[in-house]
């Protein structure tokens, strides 16, 4: 009994010192947490409630060249209500006045508004929905209406800024204007426009100080806590909205029609190097087209006959043929190697001088001028491309340009075949912005601008020079003859375009693509610039792999959309009148007498034949109100049918053909 009891007490007194030096133990935690580590613990648990958030920054507008938008970010607001931060005293006086407020500006009952609040309140909700979608017009009024106006404590008033990027012309021009996305790392990806000059449009990021309060919503502690981001700046492009339009749906229509895999338009203005519009339509499996990619900047392939420029170029710089030059074109058949230089004509040309070989874009004629002239020496053929600056890129400011592949001797692939390929653009590689800068260096006197997408407000001009001197003046004038010829001579590749208003210059090109393969398929293209004689624009159109039973030459699938293009932008753009010699007279004659004898009132028909602007001032000295339709020289007699009324609308030469008469 005794040694039991014994043995109960030590027991009891170990279970003791146990539970005191927990005792002891728990203590020193206790006394260690709150004394030592206290700080620590405290900040994690604020930080839980309390943290700053980034405020995304409103990003900068896209717009064209006459100001319209291209893109543009959109903000409205979230409007929540706090029901626990809000007295009761402050709520019962302010809530029905709030609500007959709220009904007036956002156009729901105040009975709807009243009752949404009280059940707030009723429910202790912290982040009871108001108002989606609310604009900043209307925000303004919301934040100095009764109880809101006392801010987000006492007045419960939560705001959620939303943003959103819109896109006027929708798909059009889609992946020139692109887009930017934020990736994990904080760093960005995209394409077009937003992503190469994102940097401007982005802005600044902002912090707010925001608390935790349910349901893991966020609300703003305080203004005063708050650091205010700083918008993005807006960015100007080139592109103009008219010409777009045009464009792409020029070339739309044509890829529709001969159901080709994809294609690219370009418009470039001469003088500046600024892109107009620009589009890039691929097709789907289930043959609609949009914005794919952007071929004309990211994808090179095998020019063609439109390389036969550039060639050409290169022989007269190194005097090697001049334009009657005699070429003998053997039966449109040449061999290298047992590979064959073939003519789109069976039987060749025969012996046909240099610019007949161009104008008919004869394959043998010109691969015939190219081995003759360097088959000896043919790094000076690459050495004269190099030279004008075909092997380097353009440098242009949206993302993803394709490299140029110009061959040299010097290179380990180089053999047998490389020149007379080269002479007819194969085994060359240039995208079609590459090909219209060299085009376009023709049309703008020699000099080669870089293309431009953005308008440098800070210049005085937007031009970039690439090359300030592509070749000589001599040989200028011999290819933009040839050019020309190209479209308005008959019998040249291009005279299904011609125009009996303004002269286009250009050449057709018609590329064969998985030529290795039994699928051959076809590039077709045309590029060149208008009008001839005082070049404003320059334009490419490239078509790939159109339906080969519809038609796959330049001249048939894309030289059309060239004309269509051109034709449009023609009509809309300001015309420069040359004034005819035989039509110039001594302007203070109109003004010496009321009743000016070479025109009478009764009969007008001594005004036919003359320009408009000759006649204006004798007119408008008359006393009549006048108004022109079209350009140019007067085309029709008129008689007055109303003397008192003197109102006149003059149809001129250039306005097709309508009917107009003095009222």
């Amino acid at each position: 009994m005794e040694t039991n009891q014994k043995h109960f007490l030590y027991r009891l007194y170990l279970v003791a010192g146990v539970l005191v030096f927990l005792g002891f133990g728990i203590g020193y935690k206790i006394f260690h947490i709150q004394y030592v580590d206290g700080n620590n613990y405290r900040q994690l648990a604020k930080n839980k409630t309390i943290q700053n958030f980034t405020i995304s920054p409103e990003r900068g507008n896209i717009f064209s060249d006459d100001g319209s938008l291209l893109a543009a970010s959109t903000t409205s607001f979230d409007i929540y209500f706090d029901a626990v931060t809000v007295s009761d005293v402050n709520f019962s006086k302010y809530s029905k006045h709030l609500s007959e407020k709220l009904s007036e500006t956002l156009n729901k009952s105040k009975e709807f508004f009243l009752n949404s609040l009280n059940s707030a309140k009723n429910n202790n909700k912290r982040y009871h929905l108001i108002q989606r979608g609310v604009s900043i017009e209307h925000l303004n009024k919301i934040k100095q209406m009764p109880l809101f106006k006392m801010g987000g404590i006492r007045g419960g008033l939560i705001i959620e800024k939303k943003s959103s990027r819109d896109y006027p012309l929708n798909k059009i021009a889609e992946r020139t204007i692109g887009y930017e996305r934020i990736l994990k790392d904080d760093n960005f990806s995209g394409v077009g426009l937003e992503h190469a000059f994102g940097s401007k449009l982005r802005g600044k990021n902002g912090l707010q100080l925001m608390q935790k309060i349910s349901n893991g919503k966020w609300k703003p502690i305080s203004s005063n806590s708050k650091i205010e981001p700083i918008p993005g700046t807006d960015i100007i492009s080139t592109i103009n909205v008219g010409f777009q339009d045009i464009t792409h749906h020029s070339l739309l229509k044509q890829l529709e029609d001969f159901e080709a895999d994809h294609g690219s338009a370009v418009v470039m203005e001469t003088a500046t190097g600024e892109i107009k519009a620009i589009s890039n339509l691929g097709r789907t499996k289930e043959g609609k087209y949009y914005e794919k990619l952007n071929y004309a900047v990211g994808e090179h392939f095998e020019p063609g006959s439109t390389f036969k420029l550039m060639s050409v170029i290169a022989a007269f710089e190194d005097d090697k043929v001049e334009l009657n030059s005699i070429i003998d074109t053997e039966k449109g058949v040449l061999s290298f190697y047992g590979n064959k230089v073939r003519d789109s004509k069976p039987g060749g040309y025969g012996k046909i001088s240099v610019n007949e070989a161009f104008k008919f874009s004869s394959n043998t004629g010109i691969v015939k001028i190219i081995t003759e002239s360097y088959g000896k020496e043919p790094h000076k053929f690459s050495d004269r491309l190099y030279n004008m600056g075909l092997n380097n890129k353009l440098g242009v400011s949206i993302l993803g340009e394709s490299s140029p592949r110009i061959p040299h001797p010097n290179d380990k692939n180089w053999n047998g075949l490389s020149l007379p390929w080269m002479a007819y653009g194969y085994g060359v590689l240039l995208s079609p912005l590459q090909i219209l800068t060299f085009y376009n260096a023709v049309a703008n006197n020699g000099e080669m601008v870089k293309p431009v997408f953005i308008k440098q407000s800070n210049l005085l001009s937007n031009k970039i020079v690439l090359n300030p001197s592509i070749c000589s003046e001599d040989t200028l004038k011999k290819v933009k003859l040839m050019l020309e010829n190209v479209v308005n001579e008959e019998g040249g590749t291009g005279n299904n375009i011609k125009s009996n208003i303004y002269k286009i210059a250009g050449k057709t090109g018609t590329g064969q693509v998985d030529y290795s393969t039994e699928n051959m398929q076809y590039i077709s293209s045309f590029v060149g610039y208008f009008p001839a004689d005082q070049p404003k624009y320059s334009c490419i159109v490239v078509i790939h792999k159109p339906n080969k039973k519809k038609g796959y030459y330049g001249s048939t699938v894309a030289a059309p959309v060239f004309k269509k293009i051109a034709d449009k932008i023609y009509s809309l753009t300001p015309k420069e009148i040359n004034y005819n010699k035989a039509e110039k007279f001594n302007s203070t004659q109109f003004y010496s007498k009321k009743e000016d004898p070479l025109i009478d009132i009764n009969n007008l028909s001594s005004i036919k034949g003359k320009n408009y602007k000759n006649i204006l001032p004798a007119l408008e000295n008359l006393g009549f109100d006048v108004s022109f339709k079209g350009y140019g020289i007067i085309i029709k007699n008129f008689k007055i049918k109303n003397k008192s009324q003197k109102k006149i609308v003059i149809n001129l030469i250039w306005n097709y053909l309508k009917t107009y008469y003095i009222k």
